[in-house]
């Protein structure tokens, strides 16, 4: 009797529908170890919620329809986009299927990034030969400043 009350009590379709509070999917899935054809009724509710959802489909209205078309049809190569939206549109999808197009400020970006790298690659050059000739000159001082005290100490030579 208790069964038949808990399977007629609806908990079983607000469990498949998702819901189900954390008490009453506890509670089931605490009555389904304790009456194993509760496993049975809860594929059948699947299946009849699948069933219905599929039998019965409700159409969308024709409006919504078409704003999700115009949305993803392509008018010259570039998809519609919401001026007000969030996100940069990169189209990928090649033209003439020899090269891929991308925003003109990626270019404008890649350029700068070159030339940048290059001028950087410049700059690491020229500091490390200067270092590299100041390095020598001070080696070069010192060596002749040797020389001079040697001579200051050993006029003999």
């Amino acid at each position: 009797m208790e069964l038949k009350f808990y399977i007629e009590s609806g908990i079983i379709e607000s469990f498949v529908l998702g819901l189900a509070s954390e008490e009453e999917v506890e509670e089931l899935q605490h009555m389904r170890r304790l009456y194993p054809e509760l496993d049975t009724e809860v594929e059948y509710v699947e299946r009849r919620l699948e069933s219905a959802a599929f039998d019965e489909p409700a159409m969308p209205p024709a409006e919504i329809r078409d704003r999700v078309l115009q949305k993803i049809r392509w008018e010259d190569g570039h998809a519609y986009s919401d001026p007000s939206s969030n996100y940069t549109f990169i189209n990928i999808q090649p033209k003439d299927g020899d090269h891929i197009t991308v925003h003109r400020w990626w270019k404008i970006f890649f350029i700068i990034f070159f030339i940048m790298s290059k001028v950087f690659l410049f700059l690491a050059i020229f500091y490390y030969l200067k270092y590299r000739m100041s390095q020598e000159q001070q080696r070069s001082d010192n060596l002749h400043q040797m020389i001079r005290q040697e001579q200051t100490q050993n006029p003999l030579l």
